[in-house]
């Protein structure tokens, strides 16, 4: 093989960058890949702005309100009286009770 043979002459790719080029793009692509966690975490901290803040409103009204326990609430003892009998009736279980749902199986 004599030196001029063609088949073992290197040749550069036609699509070269330069260093700075490279380090250029690989900060655009890594700032593309961060602005969805920017997003997530603008969001979540929107969404405890809005939790907290409900909270305090909530504590607010409990705090200013006249009637804080339901037992001496009017309302509640003429439905008992007129209505569900007594406490842990039937009719009282289905109007003033929730029900739990557990939804963890659906998020899996």
């Amino acid at each position: 093989m004599s030196k001029n043979d063609p088949s073992h002459e290197f040749m550069e790719s036609p699509f070269s960058l330069s260093r700075r080029e490279f380090i250029a793009i690989g900060g655009v692509i890594i700032a593309l890949l961060a602005l969805p966690a920017v997003w997530v975490r603008s969001a979540l901290i929107n969404r405890n702005h809005h939790i907290q803040a409900r909270t305090k409103g909530l504590y607010r009204d409990d705090a200013t309100a006249k009637i804080r326990l339901s037992h001496e609430n009017q309302a509640v003892m003429r439905l008992y009286r007129d209505f569900a009998g007594k406490p842990l009736s039937p009719v009282s279980e289905e109007l003033l009770h929730t029900k739990y749902i557990n939804r963890m199986k659906a998020l899996s």
